[in-house]
């Protein structure tokens, strides 16, 4: 990988986890009523890359190799495809890994339970439109 495009792949990543984990943590602030502290939102992203709130620790590595397997294999022209497949595989095979462990509905620090994915499908949909919205010019040079 040329050096613009190892770049752009670290921002691709960087947004990406940083308004998942921001929106997810938001979320859960937003169910439980909790608005007093809405500074610790930004603590979402510490935790979420640390695998707290997948419940596998490092767990964002997963699908960044898994676009990078993309981009080298099979869509190497089309990153935005690949960055959409990864996600939405590794988070949805996280959620299906929770569900038969019978963790799908632990909020981390939450003394209320609820089905995660009305967390995760929410934060998919903001983080993969933010990256549309800031990259798209740049996918379509790649």
């Amino acid at each position: 990988m040329k050096q613009n495009k190892a770049g752009f792949f670290i921002q691709i990543w960087g947004v990406h986890l940083f308004i998942y984990y921001l929106v997810f943590s938001l979320s859960i602030r937003v169910f439980n009523n909790d608005y007093d502290e809405l500074y610790t939102v930004l603590l979402g992203f510490i935790l979420g890359v640390l695998g707290l709130i997948e419940q596998i620790p490092l767990f964002f590595m997963m699908p960044i190799l898994l676009m990078l397997i993309l981009i080298k294999t099979k869509l190497k022209q089309k990153w935005f495809i690949a960055y959409i497949i990864s996600i939405c595989f590794a988070y949805l095979s996280n959620y299906l890994w929770m569900y038969s462990n019978n963790k799908h509905d632990k909020i981390l620090f939450s003394p209320d339970s609820c089905n995660l994915m009305y967390f995760i499908i929410p934060s998919l949909i903001v983080s993969i439109a933010c990256n549309w919205l800031l990259f798209k010019n740049k996918y379509k040079r790649i």
